[in-house]
């Protein structure tokens, strides 16, 4: 049994390797093979034509000789298929051991020797890539990229289809896995990660960065929210140019700006701000965590009657990048987890094909947590809505029952393991007579000793 479970996964992983091809043809060609992957490696036009020929690895390890169209002998019988029409060796389940100098020396019929070298390299594929965009100060986005395995990853970018330029990034470029993109720069971003046996891509819709939020500070206790690194458009009173002084407070005590006869005399935020008076609105940019404070602001008007008005600005960092993740559990029930990356004090809704998530579709959570369990029936197009006070951001995942992906993996897992199983019988069968035939002839020699001594003599 264990035998027939080690060829099964041979078989699985030889199903499901990374197939590569080589032309070998050329003197010290250099070729490429994915570890448990497959490797289609031409060695000559045609083998039929040779009249001897051997394969070496690092000269001295005799892989196969073939003689009069025939194989003499071949180390790679149990996992190789050789084509002599064309020359063609196919290597599978690839290991590191299969990576070194090979030499292939042909005697032709003329009796003429050739010799051609070539180097076999073995890497591991690239498998899953995972891209990840964060939102940093004055408007800028930094994206990082990575894979799950793969040997001497290669990266590449690419924005709604075409090659992202020097122009759009302010640091890294656009061959390294993390970037850091410009404060207008938005849309498709595609990451791929390569090597020399495969390559896989990711793909991310990334917006602007500077969050932008808006609030009417102009009601007394008024709570207004402000991105980490965005921007708050803040609308203190109806006209400015109607007030004869104001000032504006922090924490009740440090001075933000003062306006006096129509005009600014003093801002601390000149530098990140713009008020403009016709309509008493201030935008400020840049929004740090130090902005969030208590604010006063002191009114006095031309007929001298003075009004003080607060409001609480509270800063949070905004939600970038949400990640769901399906997985199926027993008696078909699937589990989906949601993840954000950044965002203050998150908050979670789903919906399915378009509408809100019901209670009668979920097994355990609600509706507002970030982990649900559904129902063995329940598939569609799921959407994760991550938000906070300051921004919103999702992500969709089409859902499949658990039970088609079951059926699908034992039907595949039956026509693997009905031969394989056939093969166990047969061999038990095989045993089994065979020990039948020896007890038999054992009895022959118990019962007719003479004989036996005769044969023993002879």
């Amino acid at each position: 049994m264990e035998v027939v479970i080690a060829v099964l996964v041979m078989l699985l992983g030889v199903c499901h390797g990374v197939e590569t091809h080589c032309d070998g043809r050329q003197n010290g060609a250099r070729c490429y093979g994915a570890l448990g992957g497959t490797l289609v490696l031409r060695l000559m036009d045609n083998a039929l034509e040779k009249f001897r020929y051997r394969w070496y690895k690092n000269e001295t390890d005799v892989i196969f000789r073939w003689q009069n169209s025939n194989f003499v002998y071949n180390a790679l019988e149990n996992r190789s298929i050789f084509t002599a029409s064309n020359g063609t060796l196919r290597i599978n389940n690839l290991s590191r051991t299969d990576g070194a100098e090979y030499t292939l020396d042909i005697i032709n019929s003329d009796g003429k020797l050739v010799d051609q070298t070539l180097q076999v390299l073995i890497q591991a594929p690239v498998s899953s890539v995972l891209v990840v965009p964060e939102c940093l100060s004055q408007g800028k986005t930094r994206v990082s990229c990575s894979s799950e395995g793969g040997d001497s990853p290669q990266y590449s970018w690419t924005l709604d289809g075409r090659t992202l330029t020097d122009a759009e990034l302010i640091s890294g470029s656009k061959d390294t896995n993390i970037i850091t993109l410009k404060q207008d720069v938005s849309g498709r971003l595609v990451c791929s990660v390569r090597n020399y046996v495969n390559s896989v891509s990711r793909e991310e819709m990334i917006s602007t960065c500077g969050v932008e939020t808006h609030c009417d500070g102009r009601q007394n206790g008024a709570r207004c929210y402000g991105a980490l690194g965005g921007t708050l458009v803040l609308r203190l009173m109806d006209n400015a140019l109607e007030k004869f002084r104001y000032r504006w407070y922090k924490n009740k005590t440090d001075v933000i700006f003062r306006w006096q006869n129509s005009n600014i005399v003093y801002n601390v935020l000149e530098d990140r701000s713009i008020f403009t008076a016709s309509n008493g609105t201030l935008r400020i940019n840049n929004l740090s965590r130090t902005d969030g404070a208590e604010y006063t602001l002191n009114i006095l008007n031309s007929d001298g009657q003075g009004i003080d008005r607060t409001l609480q600005l509270l800063i949070q960092a905004p939600v970038s990048s949400v990640l769901v993740v399906p997985e199926c559990l027993s008696q078909g029930k699937t589990r989906v987890s949601c993840s954000s990356k950044g965002g203050d004090s998150p908050q979670y809704s789903w919906t399915l094909d378009g509408r809100t998530l019901t209670d009668a579709e979920l097994l355990s959570g609600s509706k507002d947590t970030n982990n649900i369990t559904l129902k063995q029936d329940v598939s569609g197009r799921l959407v994760c809505s991550v938000r906070n006070y300051v921004n919103s951001v999702s992500r969709e995942e089409m859902i499949s029952t658990c039970d088609n992906l079951l059926l699908v993996f034992g039907v595949r897992a039956v026509v693997v393991l009905f031969p394989l199983a056939a093969i166990a019988i047969y061999f038990t069968w095989k045993k089994k007579k065979y020990e039948k035939v020896e007890t038999s002839a054992k009895q022959q020699m118990m019962e007719h000793p003479e004989n036996s001594f005769a044969m023993t003599e002879m």
